[in-house]
């Protein structure tokens, strides 16, 4: 009962994706059974009105953006610009506040520690890239995709 339940879950997960229920469905099916199946996503719902959890997202999205920016820069050894590029993603006042007020909006007082830890490591990458110090900085773009994904892990909109 509970394979085909998941069967179904999946043909429906497929078909909303718009990808077509092709004869490797089976195959894909038997390897996320193997892995567990489908389970419940545990993380902390961030309770936000609509149009704060949707600019919470594009500002998500951004990030990624920023983040593809700066691999891009130290790929082309670019210090100036990935440096660049990692300060406009920084610790600043108003990224500050607007932790904050997500943290006090939705009760959650880890979400400023979280995000306050994204954006320092922006910081220390930009000094990194700053001083000319590629290897650093690459190690700290490492840490940087880390912490965005501990606060990803922890929440969920």
């Amino acid at each position: 009962m509970k394979r085909a339940l998941a069967s179904v879950l999946f043909a429906g997960l497929l078909a909303a994706a718009g990808i077509s229920h092709a004869a490797d469905h089976s195959a894909i099916h038997d390897k996320m059974m193997k892995t567990g199946g489908p389970k419940p996503d545990e993380r902390v719902e961030l309770k936000l009105p609509g149009p704060m959890k949707a600019m919470q997202k594009r500002m998500m999205r951004q990030h990624l953006d920023t983040v593809s920016e700066i691999a891009a820069a130290l790929g082309a050894n670019d210090m100036g610009k990935a440096a660049s590029i990692a300060r406009g993603l920084g610790w600043t006042p108003e990224e500050e506040e607007r932790c904050e007020a997500v943290g006090e909006m939705t009760g959650e007082p880890d979400f400023l520690s979280l995000g306050k830890a994204v954006h320092v490591t922006a910081d220390e990458l930009a000094a990194s890239a700053e001083a000319g110090n590629r290897d650093k900085a690459l190690m700290d773009l490492s840490r940087l995709i880390k912490s965005c994904n501990a606060c990803h892990e922890k929440f969920r909109h």
